[in-house]
């Protein structure tokens, strides 16, 4: 933006002068005109992005638990882990002019102020999943079972 104000200062000088039997005053009122002008700009963001991604994959494909088989037994977990850093910086930068009027002569100052601020944030976001995946194929081998005189045979 940009914007200036004016300021105002007086001040009062006085000479007396004496000679002889007569005695002459002089009064002069002097006019400080101070002009400043301001011409900032600011605000500078800068984002930065990272994402990083882990898969973790278990496979257990033939588990045999006594008269049964089971078979592709999977297991899959993602973990996916975001991280996000966000960067911004601040660069302000404010150009002030001063004009000085005094009587007929105007003063001119530049002043250049430059100021960088820099915040860094960082996130870090993980997901687990985990997705179980059983009995695709069930395999029941020779089940005898004898009850007195009969015998069942089951073959699946």
């Amino acid at each position: 933006y940009y914007y200036y104000y004016y300021y105002y200062y007086y001040y009062t000088h006085t000479h007396t002068h004496t000679h002889t039997t007569t005695t002459t005053t002089t009064t002069t009122t002097y006019v400080l005109l101070l002009r400043t002008y301001y011409v900032r700009t600011y605000y500078v963001r800068t984002y930065v992005r990272t994402y990083v991604r882990t898969y973790v994959r278990t496979y257990v494909r033939y588990v045999t638990l006594r008269y049964v088989t089971l078979r592709y037994v999977t297991y899959r977990t993602y973990v996916r882990t975001y991280v996000r850093t966000y960067v911004r910086t601040y660069v302000f930068v404010t150009l002030r002019y001063v004009y000085v009027t005094l009587r007929y002569v105007t003063l001119r100052y530049v002043t250049l102020r430059t100021y960088v601020r820099t915040y860094v944030r960082t996130y870090v976001r993980t997901y687990v999943r985990t997705y179980v995946r059983t009995l695709r194929y069930v395999t029941l081998r020779y089940v005898r079972s004898t009850l007195r005189y009969v015998t069942l045979r089951y073959v699946t």
